[in-house]
């Protein structure tokens, strides 16, 4: 059993060969996969320019700032600790490469899902601060019965550098190579309809039910690692079929940037209907093969 003080994520430094190649070693690849199997997380250390961080940071700090007084804002499940905000498309001038389309991480988009991986979905998660003890219940991002094997995951790049001092996000380390649907509580109410519209009453719901939480404390207990801007933050997630949504006159950018490591797959749409639209901030993930 792990012991929830002292495990950790695995952290990856690149050596001074590898950035001048700007590419991992072989040797350093095979312990970023290790971790992504064994741990379903690992952290890609200062792979990104921090001044391109900080602008972004400003930016949508700006934002959190107008949608707080906002009476209509939603926030993840229901509870005013976090929201999602999109990131600030629509600007050239905050558009990088090393954002959006980072080599050292679609080296390792390539290597743990296969060759030429596909971009579907983009938004960021904001952990308010002054939120007291409220949080969001231990969850998966799914509400249907997800594969079971390595087809998807989400890269966090924090704005600002994060610990448990702040709030850093909580990870169950291994969780992801053993959970099924069956760990999540079931759809009881209209109310559940509410907070998560795409389940049905008696399919599953995000939140990880009591006694699976129970079972997998006795094993490897959670733990909020930390995490600097600069970073990448690379954990397994159970997600599926998402389109981009994306600006239009920014489609050179984002299509140029794809090439033979990546597929961009969006749907696109002019600056002035792009922030009308809000389906990048559902997660309706269900397969094709379940409808």
């Amino acid at each position: 059993m792990a012991n929830g003080l002292t495990d950790n994520v695995n952290s990856i430094f690149m050596d001074e060969k590898e950035r001048r190649d700007g590419k991992y070693s072989p040797k350093t690849l095979a312990k970023i996969l290790g971790a992504m199997h064994q741990d379903g997380l690992v952290v890609l250390k200062d792979v990104i320019p921090t001044d391109i961080i900080d602008k972004i940071n400003t930016n949508l700090c700006a934002d959190a700032d107008l949608r707080m007084k906002n009476a209509f804002q939603a926030y993840n499940h229901g509870i005013k600790s976090n929201f999602l905000q999109r990131p600030p498309v629509t600007d050239p001038q905050l558009l990088s490469k090393e954002v959006y389309f980072n080599s050292w991480l679609l080296q390792l988009a390539n290597a743990y899902l296969g060759k030429r991986p596909v971009f579907t979905w983009l938004t960021a998660n904001n952990a308010l601060a002054g939120t007291g003890s409220m949080r969001q219940p231990v969850h998966k991002d799914t509400d249907f019965d997800h594969p079971l094997y390595p087809y998807y995951f989400i890269a966090n790049i924090p704005l600002c550098d994060f610990s448990v001092e702040n709030g850093s996000t909580e990870f169950w380390l291994g969780s992801h190579a053993h959970t099924t649907m069956h760990d999540q509580e079931p759809c009881q109410t209209q109310e559940d309809i509410k907070k998560y519209p795409f389940t049905t009453i008696g399919g599953p719901v995000p939140p990880v039910h009591q006694k699976a939480k129970e079972a997998r404390m006795k094993i490897r207990p959670p733990i909020q690692p930390a995490c600097s801007r600069g970073d990448i933050m690379a954990p397994h997630y159970p997600n599926y079929k998402l389109k981009l949504h994306l600006p239009h006159s920014q489609m050179q950018f984002f299509l140029d940037n794809g090439g033979d490591d990546v597929e961009v797959r969006a749907q696109w749409y002019s600056d002035e209907d792009l922030p009308k639209n809000t389906e990048d901030t559902n997660f309706y993930t269900k397969p094709s093969y379940l409808e």
